[in-house]
């Protein structure tokens, strides 16, 4: 990031809080020393005594006890006063570049796109940062959007996460600026190179495939040296993880092959399709039976990377009453995306107050099964399906955090889940997701210990982007307010 960059946002605050912003303005030629400050160590599940962090440029160089000398020699030195730093957090499912959902004529017959839009990928860069996010995933879109965000961001004329990026999803059909078409192994092959050739880290898999196409899917992605991520539905994740997939997103497993056979013939009497599956299914599938046993069974198996977005579902499953995801994009979702929310595109099209009844007698379900997974041995992470409806960028993440924590899952698991598993799924362990000596200095400062209350990781003092800090008064300014 340039400085210039840097001082368009920091040298504004300072009207307003003069000392703050100038104790934490960026160093270019020395050091930065973060100085009495609890380093929270979730692997094993407690924090540090107070600790000096020495960043110089972009990494960490040195960890000391407070006050040492050797960190603060040349640095200049921010007192933390005894607060907590966890390194910057990891959305692993951020559609970055996604403009609304809009359905247009062609030759006579509607059809429906998602074209990209760089000013919401700027508005929405911006947030990410404002609640922490320095890294994210977009797990499906334009590349040519990513390759314009990330050549903005290396310029210095935006602030930004880092975004490691998958293409268009490849489906049974096109759906412009959000999938692409393979309707055959040859397809297929074609599909997964032009997008690796495009720069795509990740290759994204998607509900209409049929199971030899997914097979077909992840084999390419594999001679391309690419993960193989799927967004799955029909086809039963135990049999899509045997077959090699890397990866899977959405705890809506929704296949027929996880029911009894008494289970499924009730399932499909009635089943209406759609959003409505989102809770229909959930009404016969037993979290604590035997199926449940055969899909835990393979995460621990498989040991998938997974990002639940429980967030996602539970936006839909309340959008009937007054609800915090309303209040979260009102205030940091960009107004075309608030907008078309407000006007049509949400995932509870058609339901009436009785499916909203229904889809939250099952959330207990979801959550149970959230939590037997997130017990098993497989890599998992947290996602939000960002710039999907109600779900604002940013804020999003810890409102999944505290879903899950709501489920039982451990306030360690979830740190780690959102910072070094999330690194290590992204093939980038080795520079992010720690507090270390060698590592990037992506970091936030908390004023209360997250392994307390995992709501403590939206008491955000300040964050470390690539070295630099940002004080409350630069976070405000990145949200607009």
């Amino acid at each position: 990031m340039r400085p210039s960059t840097l001082a368009s946002l920091l040298l504004p605050a300072a009207l307003y809080a003069p000392a703050l912003v100038l104790a934490g303005a960026p160093s270019v030629d020395g050091a930065l020393a973060l100085d009495n400050v609890h380093i929270v160590e979730a692997e094993d599940n407690r924090v540090s005594p107070r600790r000096c962090v020495r960043v110089e440029g972009a990494g960490i160089t040195t960890i000391t006890a407070a006050g040492e000398p050797a960190c603060l020699r040349g640095a200049r030195a921010i007192d933390l006063e005894g607060r907590y730093l966890v390194p910057g957090l990891i959305d692993m499912h951020a559609h970055l570049t996604l403009g609304p959902m809009e359905i247009k004529r062609e030759r006579g017959r509607a059809v429906m796109q998602a074209l990209p839009d760089d000013e919401i990928a700027e508005h929405n860069a911006r947030r990410l940062v404002a609640f922490g996010v320095t890294t994210i995933r977009n797990p499906g879109g334009d590349l040519h959007a990513a390759a314009r965000y990330e050549a903005r961001l290396a310029a210095g004329e935006l602030i930004g996460p880092e975004s490691f990026n998958a293409g268009p999803v490849i489906n049974n059909a096109d759906l412009p600026g959000l999938a692409t078409a393979a309707r055959n192994a040859e397809d297929m092959e074609r599909v997964v190179g032009a997008q690796v050739e495009a720069g795509a880290d990740w290759i994204k898999l998607y509900t209409g495939l049929s199971p030899e196409l997914l097979k077909a899917g992840i084999d390419a992605a594999h001679r391309h040296g690419r993960p193989a991520v799927a967004h799955l539905e029909s086809i039963a994740w135990p049999d899509a993880l045997a077959m090699g997939l890397d990866g899977i997103v959405h705890l809506m497993p929704l296949s027929p092959d996880l029911l009894t056979a008494k289970q499924r013939a009730a399932w499909q009497a009635t089943a209406r399709g759609s959003t409505y599956s989102f809770f229909e299914w959930w009404e016969h599938f037993d979290p604590e039976g035997a199926h449940a046993d055969q899909l835990v069974a393979a995460y621990q198996e498989h040991r998938p990377i997974f990002d639940a977005t429980l967030v996602a579902f539970h936006a839909a499953f309340v959008q009937d009453q007054d609800n915090a995801y309303r209040d979260d994009a009102r205030r940091h979702a960009h107004p075309k995306l608030l907008a078309h929310w407000n006007e049509w595109f949400t995932f509870a099209i058609g339901w009436q107050p009785e499916d909203f009844e229904r889809a939250r007698a099952v959330w207990p379900k979801v959550q149970r099964m959230a939590a037997r997974l997130y017990a098993t041995d497989a890599r998992m992470t947290l996602g939000t399906d960002m710039s999907n409806p109600w779900i604002a960028p940013g804020i999003s993440l810890h409102r999944e955090m505290q879903l899950l924590a709501e489920a039982g899952v451990p306030n360690a698991r979830l740190l780690l889940a959102a910072t070094r598993h999330a690194a290590e799924a992204l093939g980038a362990g080795q520079r992010l997701g720690r507090v270390a000596p060698g590592f990037e200095a992506d970091l936030l400062v908390l004023d209360a210990d997250p392994l307390e209350d995992i709501q403590h990781t939206r008491d955000i003092h300040a964050v470390v982007l690539n070295g630099t800090l940002l004080t409350a008064a630069a976070l405000n300014q990145l949200k607009g307010e």
